[in-house]
């Protein structure tokens, strides 16, 4: 299975954020496993670098992008890309980013604790919750 990874999830799972952090935590190890595929976006490297250097320092920080780099599948980010961003129906242009590259990666799932994110219809890829992803992953085996 091959799922885009959303930013907060991987942030709340490298700063342990209450409340999601346990199940953010199985999801990433379900991809460091090699039981699922983890993808992320080029884009999302620099915003988690950004939000995890302010709390845990630039040097720690880089450890932990280089095991991401080495744990899930980067998805590039190219004018295009946020070119077809720009023309999906909705306010938030990450979102819309994230989208564009799970539809070109041809993902399953995007794994994401964003509401509106979650409540957004008008995309290919299915959006779902961290839990409700472990649910219904755990129980199709």
């Amino acid at each position: 299975m091959n799922v885009m990874i959303d930013t907060n999830v991987i942030i709340d799972d490298i700063l342990n954020r209450a409340p999601n952090a346990v199940v953010a935590r199985k999801i990433s190890q379900l991809v460091e496993d090699g039981i699922i595929n983890g993808y992320i976006t080029a884009n999302s490297i620099t915003d988690i670098f950004y939000i995890v250097a302010k709390i845990k320092g630039n040097e720690i920080t880089r450890t932990i992008i280089r095991n991401l780099l080495g744990t899930f599948m980067i998805v590039s980010v190219d004018g295009q890309d946020c070119l077809q961003a720009l023309d999906l129906p909705l306010n938030d242009f990450e979102d819309a980013l994230v989208i564009i590259c799970a539809q070109k990666t041809s993902l399953d799932y995007i794994i994401t604790n964003d509401k509106g994110f979650l409540s957004e219809t008008a995309i290919s890829v299915p959006s779902i919750s961290p839990d409700d992803f472990l649910l219904k992953f755990t129980t199709a085996d």
